[in-house]
């Protein structure tokens, strides 16, 4: 090696590794790098030690030989150096053969120095080295700046020349591609189908030098979501390529879309809406304030909003005064006001509104406008005065409801219910309620229509006011059911009196528009507080009571309540739940009274009689509980089950051998009316098979007056195969037309005319009329109540053979019944 005093000294802060397997070469390279003002990081002697000493001391260079011996090969190791390490290499080698110089380039060293060599040419080539690799650096860094702005700006690069097919992509690409990386290039044809038609037509306008294009396109990948890009792209001639870039705007444009929403909303909303600064004066309105108030923008803004739009405050307008007003609001404070106000329109009228005060915050927490939005509420307010009104009366006539009769009962009484008995109430907090309900509405009703029916009803509140104080009440409970609360009754003689009052003006015929005036009667059940009850239910109770006491007594008349009353209605009560209560078979049962053939002492039926033994009360009359379960509706599921009884009962009597010529079951007018009452027949005959010729129902005369198609039920009935019979014939108003238009086929001679058959004159004519009149008509004939030898005998001569009474048998259990002989002798003497 030559001397090297000659060169400049390169700066000492270049430091340099030395990767030499022969050790004095090494420190002789060493020492004349020193000498050139170099510092030596470190000396290496095999391919993976230098390696690693660079990546740990991070050399300005590294002077590399490349035949390392049995530490490797040093083309390797500057591979790794130069392109992972980005440090330069200069191989000193010995060796200059074409395998050696490939292997050697394919690295890209810095440079390539063939042993020996002079010191001076060393220096040089590290010279040449470092410049080249600071030239790179700062290459480097500019094109870090570059990415780096790219990527603060979120802006991507596109690339592409006009006669090629590949366009390349860089910088901020991953709002185009997000399920997966795609590269940086992507054919044209594949970036020109994500974008839509338009954009495609100004990118073709690039092609042409010195083309531009600046556009907003929505990009499509496939099966990937679309996004928003705004493209900026020149064509330069120079570079003969086509650059632009390109950044997601899909938050602005949806932020753009929610703007003009909400200008949408601003302008259309229902309600007023009004943007207000800090300190409440009017910034801008929307059409719907002007429509509401009549006040224009022009002629308001920069105005006080308190100063011109409100009348007056309803709730917290200290809430609503301190928005605005130091401290200002902030996200923490939540001042946010919300009420009811009453707003002056520019006319000077007022109107109730709700209105709701919001504050509108800058990125800083701190207020810059205010939102204030109210709506008209004086429809809703007219709506509530009328819910309030139709909560307390009744839609129809105006009067008082069951609500307002709480209300004017408790006030009566005095607050709260008393515990106290009767008669010990305040003194001074007596009065009279009257319970009144119209007799024979609901035939009027059924006849002339529900129309003539509620216009009768108003006509009656009208004249029940009229004759009323200021200070009583009149309720429609509903229906035709109305309660008249009296104030200081101190004598039920005064409340009588007004009862008869009302009594007589509710029968002054009602005149009805294009109609005859229609008459109509009440009946007023009267009770005094505290005399006659001391709480509110107690008192309509004994009133309700007496009511029915009055249509007991023939209806338009009016009752007052007593404590006899009181026993009758807790003994009905008594009935009615005991008979809901009262389980068939078991409470309930059937007895089985005999029917006989006088003439021959033969048995040849019975009738089923329903008996009921309360398991409190004991035994009661059929006379008692019969009308009740008539009239709460549950005769219908009980002539169901003694009709299915009866049946039964036939198949057993049947097969015991003994001739059967009919079992009777009695049959209400509900059951009758009740749809389908043929095919429950049929169902209860086929179900058990027994003939329907051993069938027979008795039908009262009343019954067939009061249901509607009653020849026709009656004839499907007769097809069926069953008997009809008219029970207690006699008794009733019936007509005799009953005998002719219906299909029937026995009278039963009622147990009143057979009694006194024998002392009686016109009992015995009675008899022997109906005798008479059943041979005339082919009708059979039965006789009820047969308890002497007398009447037996009285009977037979009349020519009546069947009969029932005791004469023969009381009523039987079933098992009782079966266990009676065929034949069946007369108990001597007469029963009771």
């Amino acid at each position: 090696m030559t001397d090297a005093l000659a060169l400049p000294l390169a700066p000492r802060l270049a430091r340099i590794q030395i990767v030499e397997d022969e050790r004095i070469v090494a420190l002789d390279l060493k020492q004349d790098l020193e000498s050139l003002g170099y510092e030596v990081s470190g000396m290496a002697a095999s391919e993976s030690r230098a390696v690693e000493l660079a990546r740990g001391d991070r050399p300005d260079l590294v002077l590399m030989d490349i035949n390392l011996g049995h530490g490797g090969d040093g083309t390797r190791a500057a591979h790794t150096v130069i392109s992972q390490l980005r440090i330069p290499v200069i191989y000193l080698t010995a060796y200059a053969e074409p395998a050696t110089l490939e292997r050697a380039g394919l690295t890209a060293p810095y440079g390539y120095l063939l042993k020996p060599f002079e010191l001076r040419e060393l220096n040089a080539t590290i010279r040449m080295a470092l410049a080249r690799r600071a030239a790179e650096q700062q290459a480097e860094r500019a094109e870090q700046r570059y990415r780096l702005a790219l990527d603060a700006a979120q802006l991507g690069v596109v690339e592409f020349r006009p006669d090629s097919d590949d366009i390349e992509l860089h910088g901020h690409i991953k709002p185009l591609f997000t399920s997966e990386p795609r590269g940086f290039a992507i054919s044209r044809q594949e970036y020109l189908s994500c974008i839509d038609e338009r954009a495609r037509q100004q990118m073709s306008g690039l092609l042409a030098p010195g083309g531009s294009v600046h556009c907003v396109t929505r990009w499509r990948p496939e099966e990937e979501p679309a996004v928003w890009l705004e493209i900026k792209a020149c064509h330069f001639p120079e570079e003969g390529k086509i650059i632009g870039v390109f950044r997601d705007i899909s938050l602005q444009r949806e932020s753009e879309a929610q703007l003009r929403r909400a200008a949408v909303v601003f302008e259309s909303a229902a309600d007023a809406i009004l943007i207000l600064d800090e300190q409440l004066r009017v910034q801008a309105v929307n059409p719907s304030f002007s429509q509401m108030t009549g006040w224009l923008l022009h002629e308001i803004v920069g105005r006080d909003v308190c100063s011109f739009l409100h009348a007056q405050r309803v709730g917290d307008a200290a809430g609503f005064q301190a928005l605005g007003k130091p401290p200002s609001p902030t996200r923490d404070s939540g001042t946010i006001w919300h009420g009811e106000t009453i707003c002056r329109h520019r006319d000077g009228r007022v109107f109730p509104a709700w209105q709701h005060l919001a504050p509108v915050l800058d990125p800083q927490g701190q207020l810059s406008h205010q939102v204030l939005t109210f709506t008209d509420i004086s429809a809703l307010r007219r709506a509530e005065t009328q819910i309030q009104h139709l909560a307390y009366h009744d839609a129809l006539t105006g009067l008082g409801n069951r609500h307002h009769l709480e209300i004017c009962l408790r006030h009566f009484i005095g607050g709260d219910e008393r515990q106290d008995s009767p008669g010990e109430g305040r003194e001074g907090a007596r009065f009279a309620l009257l319970f009144l309900d119209l007799d024979g509405f609901k035939t009027i009703n059924d006849t002339l229509g529900h129309s003539v029916g509620d216009e009768l009803l108003i006509q009656i509140a009208r004249r029940l006011e009229l004759c009323l104080r200021r200070s009583d009440v009149s309720v429609r409970l509903g229906g035709d059911e109305f309660i008249i609360l009296l104030s200081e009754i101190n004598r039920i003689d005064d409340a009588t009196a007004l009862a008869e009052k009302l009594l007589g003006e509710i029968r002054l015929p009602v005149a009805l528009e294009g109609r005859e005036p229609v008459s109509v009667s009440a009946s007023i059940g009267i009770a005094q507080f505290p005399e006659h009850a001391n709480t509110a239910d107690a008192l309509i109770q004994a009133a309700d009571t007496a009511m029915y006491e009055a249509k007991a007594g023939g209806r338009n008349r009016c009752e007052v309540f007593s404590a006899t009353l009181s026993d009758k209605a807790v003994a009905r009560m008594q009935i009615e739940q005991g008979l809901r209560r009262a389980r068939l078979g078991q409470e309930l049962v059937l007895h089985w009274q005999p029917i006989v053939d006088m003439a021959r002492h033969r048995v040849i039926g019975a009738e089923a009689l329903m008996r009921w033994n309360h398991p409190e009360l004991g035994p009661i009359s059929p006379e008692r509980f019969i009308p009740v379960a008539e009239e709460i509706g549950l005769i219908e599921d009980f002539g169901r089950w003694a009709l299915d009884q009866a049946c039964r009962l036939g198949v057993r009597w049947l097969a015991s051998g003994r001739p059967l010529d009919r079992l009777a079951v009695n049959i209400s007018a509900r059951q009758l009316q009740r749809p389908g009452f043929v095919d429950v027949v049929a169902q209860a005959l086929a179900r058990h098979g027994l003939p329907a010729a051993c069938l027979e129902l008795e039908i009262t005369e009343s019954t067939l007056q009061s249901i509607d198609r009653g020849r026709l039920i009656l004839g499907e009935l007769q097809r069926l195969g069953v008997k009809l019979a008219i029970d207690d014939f006699g008794t009733g108003f019936s007509s005799l037309s009953l005998l002719k238009y219906f299909p029937l086929d026995r009278l039963k001679i009622d147990k009143s005319f057979v009694r006194d058959i024998e002392r009686a004159g016109n009992d015995l004519a009675i008899v022997r009329a109906i005798v008479a009149l059943a041979d005339t008509l082919g009708l059979a004939i039965t006789a009820e109540g047969v308890e002497t030898e007398h009447q037996r005998q009285a009977l037979l001569n009349l020519g009546v053979s069947d009969a029932q009474g005791w004469l023969y048998s009381a009523a039987l259990p079933e098992a009782g019944l079966l266990a009676l002989r065929s034949t069946l002798k007369p108990t001597s003497g007469d029963c009771d």
